[in-house]
């Protein structure tokens, strides 16, 4: 896992593939962020995370997401939420590849309660008994 601190996205990116690329950035307890690399023409296919909500930053290229069955424009800079379970797809309308960065929280549930204590437990554990 990556330690906390500023990290170059692009350095991750690479542009002679004609796949879709997904590359993780980080990693936490919930959060997760990733690097998505989306080739021109190139799409994926309409899902949905039951316990996941995404954020998807459009840091450059052009494409659309569709969201719940509402078409929007991915351009740079546009910031698109898709809150867990909702169905979503995304593709590349341009002749260029189009980079996003996806942030996503798992969503958690009162069933959780007990993994979440025994986590918590095991790192204060830790701190104290090294």
């Amino acid at each position: 896992m990556l330690q906390s601190g500023q990290l170059n996205i692009y350095s991750f990116r690479n542009t002679h593939t004609r796949d879709v690329q997904l590359v993780r950035l980080f990693e936490g307890e919930e959060l997760h962020a990733y690097l998505l690399v989306v080739p021109p023409g190139a799409e994926i296919s309409r899902h949905a995370h039951e316990n996941k909500h995404e954020i998807f930053d459009v840091l450059e290229g052009e494409g659309a997401l569709e969201v719940d069955g509402r078409r929007i424009d991915g351009t740079p800079g546009r910031c698109v939420f898709v809150p867990a379970g909702t169905a979503h797809s995304l593709r590349n309308t341009s002749d260029a590849p189009w980079t996003l960065r996806i942030t996503c929280q798992d969503r958690v549930y009162p069933r959780h309660i007990g993994k979440l204590l025994d986590r918590s437990l095991r790192k204060r554990l830790a701190r104290i008994f090294g």
